[in-house]
């Protein structure tokens, strides 16, 4: 229990942090055209091509380690998927027809984005924080356990794998337990995602 206030809790923290900053430029950057938002797209697909893990250690090799700096590293490297993700689904709305007649009837961008644009790409970002929540709670225990974060005696679920790995013959239910906490709530992650996913997508049809 205390182990999931350090996994879970600070996933979500930082999860809920990376969504508000990534989707506000990613809407930003949608709404716009041009030079400024074609450099932005070119960035973040090389951005995208490194997995999360491999950018917050990158963060965490500038920052130092600790159990915030970690946070703040993983929360970094979550943002781009945000942005990337908005920006596509925004962009995408824009083009569509009723955007253009809309727009031929004098609709300024903060009425397009608030009544047409925002309400049918909440399944985007539902979407997309599903799988960044999951990211950041294996990203989280991913550093604790290679000791670039939590260090002993936290409580948090990646610490305790890395320091019961030599006690695995001995004594395996030190590994299983958090092993399988980090499963459940993985799993309990997407489900829960799905379930809004779908629901969603019901509203919208």
């Amino acid at each position: 229990i205390m182990g999931s206030q350090l996994t879970f809790g600070a996933a979500i923290i930082i999860t809920a942090i990376a969504a508000i900053i990534g989707c506000t430029i990613g809407i930003l950057a949608g709404m716009t055209k041009g030079l400024l938002s074609s450099t932005l797209n070119h960035l973040l697909d090389t951005i995208m091509s490194i997995p999360s893990l491999l950018l917050a250690i990158i963060f965490v090799a500038f920052l130092g380690f600790g159990e915030f700096n970690i946070l703040l590293a993983i929360c970094l490297a979550l943002i781009p998927r945000f942005i990337r993700s908005v920006y596509i689904a925004v962009h995408a709305e824009i083009e569509k027809d009723y955007i253009m007649a809309a727009r031929l009837d004098g609709a300024n961008d903060f009425y397009l984005l608030w009544n047409s644009i925002l309400p049918n790409i909440l399944i985007v970002i539902a979407t997309e924080l599903t799988y960044a929540l999951s990211i950041a709670i294996l990203d989280i225990t991913a550093l604790g356990f290679l000791g670039l974060g939590a260090q002993a005696p936290s409580s948090e679920w990646g610490a305790i794998l890395g320091d019961s790995v030599e006690l695995i013959y001995l004594a395996p239910w030190t590994v299983t337990l958090p092993g399988f906490a980090i499963m459940v709530a993985v799993v309990i992650v997407n489900l829960v995602g799905e379930g809004v996913r779908q629901a969603l997508n019901a509203g919208t049809e």
